[in-house]
């Protein structure tokens, strides 16, 4: 395994975080977004609670990411950067606005305006960044980048569907750890059946998207969709495994093993995708080795992010352990 290959697995772990922790936040803003009946207020209060203050936090992974593509592919970056500039912003204004709703909704006591209008804000911007990153993974796969053609990613079937598949993700896993969140109080304790109601909608519509991506992977990515048949079998077993262990384990109210067996199952999803794009960065355009920056630049790198995680990761557990048990008072 090179330099480039080893900074390339890094980065897939970065994702990983970033899909388990930034993509549940996002899924509980589609929540919020479809809050109704009696319990709706509640339901809320538990979305925020949950995210408390470490949401900011999760994008670190995301950063992180960046950085790495940037500094060891830079190639690939600037490709990436001229070509889905319209997913990317997006992105990007979904982050921006959820963060900006998120701290007038809860701190701003009306100064900023009604808190229900930074509650729509925010819940529409949680649905859209999931959606505008899957239509970047959709294009890295099929290669469908052009300059000059900003909204080809944005018009693809595949990405499309891509998109919401992610969307759905992200909202099946903020239902799993909301489940958890919910019964550890007695406060909320009566939100339960609500969002694991939520959760196994969210696990089959999840289950749907994925079958109708299948054939649109064949039709879209070629390329991708041979490797996937011969590399990544065993990351769909797991992702099948962990979605029916999560299943069973939320109709048997164990939801700290479902949470764990959800993640599995998203994290299966993520490693059979980047098993059959190595060693495409973005397919037809930029591979591991035509885009990596040169071996000490990378060896570098290597151990800057070796470095770091020596302390960002003892942070983070401190963080979320703080933080762990929210209690949502009405």
């Amino acid at each position: 395994m090179t330099a480039a290959d080893l900074l390339a697995v890094v980065m897939v772990i970065g994702l990983t975080a970033y899909a388990l922790t930034g993509g549940a936040d996002f899924g509980g803003g589609v929540w919020d977004l479809l809050a109704r009946g009696r319990d709706a207020a509640d339901q809320r209060r538990l979305v925020s609670a949950a995210l408390g203050p470490v949401w900011e936090a999760n994008h670190v992974w995301l950063i992180f990411v960046i950085v790495m593509m940037f500094s060891g592919f830079p190639a690939a970056f600037g490709i990436v950067g001229s070509t889905l500039e319209i997913p990317l912003i997006c992105a990007l204004a979904g982050i921006v606005l959820r963060g900006a709703a998120y701290v007038y909704r809860a701190y701003g006591a009306g100064a900023a305006g009604p808190d229900h209008w930074w509650g729509h804000v925010f819940a529409i911007s949680s649905a859209i960044t999931p959606v505008a990153l899957g239509v970047c993974g959709a294009a890295l796969a099929t290669g469908d980048v052009t300059e000059g053609d900003a909204l080809a990613p944005m018009t693809s079937a595949f990405g499309i569907v891509c998109g919401v598949f992610t969307l759905a993700v992200t909202a099946f896993l903020a239902a799993v750890y909301l489940c958890r969140d919910a019964a550890s109080s007695p406060e909320t304790e009566h939100l339960v059946p609500g969002f694991r109601r939520r959760a196994l909608g969210g696990a089959v519509v999840s289950g749907l998207l994925a079958a109708a991506l299948l054939p649109l992977l064949w039709s879209e990515a070629p390329v991708v969709a041979e490797r996937f048949a011969e590399r990544s079998v065993p990351f769909v077993m797991i992702s099948a495994l962990g979605g029916i262990a999560s299943l069973v384990a939320l109709w048997q109210h164990r939801f700290t093993a479902a949470r764990i067996t959800a993640g599995a199952a998203v994290a299966g999803v993520l490693w059979g995708w980047a098993a059959a794009q190595y060693p495409d960065l973005v397919v037809g355009r930029a591979t591991v080795d035509s885009a990596a920056a040169p071996e000490a630049n990378i060896v570098a790198m290597l151990i800057a992010v070796a470095c770091g995680l020596v302390v960002l990761i003892p942070s983070l557990w401190m963080l979320f352990r703080l933080f762990a048990n929210p209690e949502v008072k009405s």
